[in-house]
């Protein structure tokens, strides 16, 4: 073992003279009876000069009227006090802010024997606190600016989704009259292209009010009524199957009571999750619509094989605007499993997927009472 070739005594009296803090040792009244020369060097005076004084002596006039009507009470009170923001005393270079630390010694007979004080310069510290308000002020400035930015942003596209509406309605009125007339081969193809895009221009428009509803109307609104369903979710599927007749879709139903719910919300969020699951899953294999009713609880799984979504994707998965980029053309908005969810939570119920190598399975969960 390597013994310290200072003794304990010397060993002090080197940590206190060369310390960076200043350090002060009273008497049990408070009267100095050492102090260290970087105390001193801040006083512009000696280590002599305050040897007798008391320690609020060294302090600014507010300072001192502060220790001796707060501190000193504290002191004696409770034995110690941290971190207390006060200034020296102006020796011709000005104030210095500094921090002091307060710790009284007592005897068996809980009188006090001494008291040291440390002080720490608070100037970079103060500096440092400031900028960092500044700082904090001007962050939430600029958040408050970006939440105003965001409401105008999503006022606009509420205003906007319901201005298209007209004009959209207009256009796919007259593919209606266009389809009832004879046409030749091009012109009906050339109509049929015309009023499939009006459709999923229409479902474009559905989901941005979804969305400005959900955002700035405090969630989607439902209509709740006694439902099949069985039948519901076979009209859903059966729909899906007509525009993708290459894809299976297999049913496994275990129902025995109607639900109580909003029967357009829950066809939406349905064929939202299944149109999901056809641009995504493995086109190899069938997707699988479950639905259990189960005492109070009713739930719904979409199933498809194919591809992990990473785990990255799945942290941001129902928040609006996120699409899949290798299917970036075939996925409209991307606002499809952000609506999903918010028709699941106004429902009071959970929207959640888990995926791996093997499957992806989007469960909507409701726990509510069923309606027999």
């Amino acid at each position: 073992m390597i013994k310290n070739s200072l003794s304990s005594s010397e060993d002090f009296d080197d940590f206190f003279e060369s310390s960076l803090s200043g350090f002060i040792i009273t008497d049990g009244e408070g009267n100095i009876i050492r102090i260290n020369k970087r105390t001193a060097d801040w006083l512009n005076t000696t280590c002599d000069h305050f040897i007798g004084k008391r320690f609020s002596d060294i302090l600014s006039i507010g300072g001192k009227i502060y220790f001796e009507t707060h501190l000193w009470p504290l002191l004696r009170m409770q034995g110690h006090f941290d971190e207390v923001a006060v200034e020296l005393a102006d020796t011709g270079k000005g104030k210095i802010p500094v921090y002091i630390n307060g710790y009284e010694r007592k005897d068996e007979n809980n009188k006090p024997i001494f008291m040291r004080f440390t002080i720490f310069r608070a100037s970079d510290r103060r500096l440092y606190e400031e900028n960092l308000q500044i700082a904090k002020k001007n962050a939430e400035k600029n958040l408050n600016i970006e939440q105003e930015n965001a409401v105008i942003r999503e006022q606009f596209i509420a205003v906007l989704g319901h201005d298209l509406r007209n004009p959209l309605s207009g256009i796919m009125g007259a593919t209606q009259v266009l389809l009832r007339s004879k046409l030749s081969d091009r012109d009906l193809k050339m109509v049929n292209i015309l009023q499939n895009s009006s459709k999923r221009m229409h479902e474009m428009i559905d989901n941005i009010m979804d969305l400005a509803r959900g955002r700035l109307g405090g969630g989607i609104s439902i209509n709740t009524s006694s439902v099949d369903l069985e039948e519901l979710l076979n009209q859903v599927s059966g729909e899906l199957k007509v525009t993708w007749p290459d894809r299976i879709i297999k049913s496994e139903f275990n129902i025995n009571n109607l639900v109580e719910c909003d029967p357009g919300r829950i066809s939406q969020m349905v064929s939202n999750l299944l149109a999901n699951a056809i641009t995504h899953g493995s086109r190899e294999t069938p997707i699988i619509l479950k639905a259990d009713v189960n005492g109070n609880s009713w739930k719904i799984d979409v199933i498809n094989q194919g591809t992990a979504i990473p785990e990255k994707a799945l942290e941001n998965l129902f928040n609006p605007f996120q699409r899949a980029e290798s299917h970036s053309s075939n996925n409209g908005l991307g606002l499809g499993l952000y609506i999903a969810s918010e028709i699941a939570k106004a429902h009071h119920g959970t929207l959640t997927v888990q995926s791996d190598d093997v499957q992806t399975c989007f469960t909507f969960k409701n726990e509510h009472q069923l309606k027999l």
